[in-house]
């Protein structure tokens, strides 16, 4: 069948061009006001845009390459140069099925993934990290970093879980804006993703999501609404699926309305990679720049897997961007915000004035900010009879088993997966930690599903499970090693299951069999199914995925080297069915209704009265603290005011350790469904055995308002205020209250 390429098309596969210049003009342009980094920012852009013709800003609303924006040569307009994030630097040079790939020889950094950081709830150090990454992005040549994933954790079984910050949108918020404001302190453009509501994989190129404004506003909004408000993020990326009916690209309401006016965002939108379904419609909505571009871009939508998703691209290339002015479809106001707003950021991160970038990747320095990260982020889920930490003359010999022993899963797959220079294996980790002292042994007990078929066998996995059971019981304890890996948990598709992949319960209940001394490590990205197993096993720590440093941070805790401080970000159900969107999920025909409105995670088991395996902001620790003094005050206080809670913190054990002081609110009485509690502060404390310390959280009028959609904005309701400090949601050590008044 002969192929017919119809003018538009063809005019949108044109090659764009820049007029040429005269000795003269080039000489012009050198003193132009733009150049001269003094002037301010806005007169600058003001400046480079009046001097652009039609073409050229057309031209720059879509991307060059695959990673790469539309440079204008003839105005020294530079491109934009990225790179996936947002645990490290990823290769840049296409798909995941080619940067991923070993063979592709480029190496950074691994860093611990989103949930990992977000377990240490420590701000600081998601500031550290996010500067540590944003170094490595100008030594790789880069200017962009795509990253960070603020989505929340609405279901256990979500693909991207491991990248996001959690389930709760306050704690997400505080981690995004301490990682936001470091990247863009170096000089580089984050990228604030995936605006908004992108909760689920399957079918996320079509999935049509009705989600209410209370619920978009008090839980998937803000962490956004804060990278922009507070760190002022200079990018956001709109997501794959449609909210109410229209894709996220081109979503007025979401992109214009809210993000741009409400919130007075600066910078710009740049499509998730395939995420755009038209030019008009999403010129118009606000959304700024479209990727992949060019031939990498016609590439990718060649492929039959771009072709099943759906994927959309190439609308805002200049041929069909120039046509829908001429037609009247586009105004060219609205071209000229988009390219505004693209030299906006350039001019804000340097990119005219300091474009050649240097530094290192992957130093000491670097590295321990990913080891702290990892160990920082390792939740102590159980120590019956104090088991742990390992050591003393009760343990000389210890097996260490399971499918991620000798295995580093750094990370979860998809765009997010760094291929570092080396990775410690949580055997390794040990067998260094333990030292000549203890005879550290090894049996793997059960292949990764999907790893080795020969393993996988019922003979082979009956034989590996009976070797493992007979290690564990000739040594003093035994550690096993379980959870997902990056073909199992990742970008591009659910879980179809909480359960751990096959043969890996069935290895545990063997182990704890044969020796009650077993701890259970799990290495997973989101809560996995324990009910065969928990009650039978006298410890359990989560790792999560901890980046190439994984393997120290397991030993260091399991030791004693370390003491456990990470706090859980989402609560782990017992069971699928108790997690607060099940029967919500993934939706019939293409759609999906966010019937839990606002109970998300601890704030829908509460209300529905569920108890979960491990509540939300649950972490043991090898010391332990006393809460004391409190006090709430003012005890009444004016609209507009600010509440302090203060109380003192002590470690009455016998370690240093740090404690999260956690703090929520609960309105008694409102005009509106309230949760019980939701977290409006909190406080990370490092003491010294016998230490105490007072710490203080403010809460302003922000964190006592809800949202009314009849009033398009947020309510803080007179009345009586209860507060509640706690080491978690579900153990609150001290009750206080504060009566906002209507003054």
């Amino acid at each position: 069948m002969k192929r017919v390429i119809a003018p538009l098309a063809l005019m949108a596969a044109l090659p764009f061009t820049s007029p040429q210049l005269s000795a003269q003009q080039s000489a012009d342009l050198k003193a132009a006001p733009y150049r001269d980094p003094s002037r301010p920012v806005e007169d600058r852009v003001s400046d480079l845009l009046g001097r652009m013709t039609p073409q050229e800003k057309a031209g720059m609303l879509a991307g060059s390459g695959w990673m790469e924006s539309q440079p204008v040569a003839r105005l020294g307009i530079p491109e934009i140069r990225m790179a996936d994030g947002p645990a490290g630097v990823r290769n840049w040079s296409g798909p995941s099925a080619v940067t991923n790939d070993p063979k592709a020889k480029f190496a950074s950094t691994a860093f611990p993934a989103g949930i990992t950081l977000a377990s240490s709830w420590d701000v600081e150090l998601a500031g550290r990290q996010g500067r540590a990454i944003a170094q490595e992005v100008k030594a790789l040549g880069r200017d962009m970093i795509l990253g960070p994933t603020v989505n929340i954790n609405r279901v256990p079984l979500w693909g991207r879980n491991f990248e996001g910050f959690g389930e709760d949108p306050y704690l997400a918020a505080r981690l995004a804006v301490a990682w936001v404001r470091a990247v863009q302190a170096e000089g580089v453009i984050p990228a604030v993703k995936h605006f908004a509501a992108n909760n689920q994989e399957f079918e996320r190129h079509r999935i049509d999501e009705k989600v209410d404004e209370r619920a978009l506003n008090e839980i998937y909004f803000p962490a956004f609404k804060a990278a922009v408000q507070e760190a002022g993020a200079w990018a956001v990326m709109s997501a794959y699926n449609k909210v109410n009916g229209q894709s996220c690209a081109a979503n007025r309401h979401l992109l214009t309305e809210t993000l741009q006016r409400a919130w007075g965002f600066k910078g710009f939108v740049i499509s998730d990679w395939g995420s755009t379904y038209s030019t008009a419609g999403t010129i118009n909505a606000g959304m700024n720049l479209e990727m992949p571009g060019g031939e990498p871009m016609r590439s990718w939508l060649a492929q039959p897997q771009a072709q099943k998703d759906g994927n959309g691209a190439g609308w805002l290339e200049a041929g069909k961007v120039l046509a829908a002015v001429a037609a009247g479809q586009v105004k060219q106001e609205a071209v000229d915000d988009s390219v505004r707003r693209l030299l906006r950021v350039m001019f804000s991160a340097g990119l005219f004035d300091a474009p050649h970038r240097g530094g290192a990747i992957d130093t000491q320095e670097q590295r321990a900010v990913a080891r702290r990260a990892a160990t920082e982020g390792v939740v102590l889920l159980k120590n019956a009879g104090g088991l742990l930490p390992l050591g003393g003359p009760g343990v000389r010999s210890l097996a260490v088993i399971g499918p991620s022993a000798a295995v580093a899963r750094t990370g979860g797959g998809g765009s997010s997966f760094v291929t570092s220079s080396y990775v410690v294996t949580a055997l390794d980790g040990i067998r260094e930690a333990a030292g000549p002292q203890v005879q550290v042994r090894y049996a793997l007990g059960a292949a990764m599903q999907g790893e080795d078929a020969a393993a996988q066998t019922p003979e082979a996995c009956a034989s590996l499970r009976a070797e493992a059971a007979a290690l564990a019981a000739s040594c003093d304890a035994a550690v096993v090693v379980v959870g997902n890996s990056s073909k199992i948990e990742s970008e591009g598709f659910d879980r179809t299951s909480m359960d751990l992949p096959a043969n890996q319960d069935a290895l545990i209940e063997a182990v704890a069999a044969a020796n009650p001394r077993v701890v259970v490590v799990i290495v997973a990205g989101a809560p996995v199914t324990m009910t065969r197993w928990v009650e039978r096993v006298p410890a359990v720590v989560c790792a999560w995925y901890g980046g190439q440093e994984e393997g120290h941070a397991i030993a260091d805790i399991l030791l004693g080297l370390q003491n456990p401080s990470g706090k859980t970000p989402v609560t782990f159900p017992v069971r699928l069915e108790d997690a607060t969107a099940y029967g919500s999920y993934p939706g019939e025909n293409l759609h999906v209704a966010y019937s839990e409105g606002i109970y998300v995670g601890y704030r829908g088991f509460e209300k529905r009265g569920v108890q979960p395996l491990f509540p939300f902001g649950h972490g043991l620790s090898y010391t332990t603290f006393s809460y004391g003094d409190l006090s709430v005050g003012p005890a009444r206080v004016a609209k507009g005011g600010t509440v302090q809670v203060a109380l003192t913190v002590r470690n009455s054990g016998a370690r240093a350790g740090a404690e999260v002081v956690q703090v929520y609110l609960h309105q008694a009485r409102s005009s509106v469904d309230r949760p019980q509690k939701e977290l409006k502060g909190f406080c990370r404390v490092e003491l010294a055995p016998g230490e105490s310390r007072r710490v203080a959280v403010d809460l302003d009028q922000g964190a006592m308002s809800y949202f009314d959609p009849s009033r398009n904005g947020w309510v803080a309701e007179p009345g009586s205020f209860d507060v509640l400090v706690g080491s978690s949601s579900a153990d609150i050590r001290l009750t206080g209250s504060f009566e906002l008044g209507n003054e």
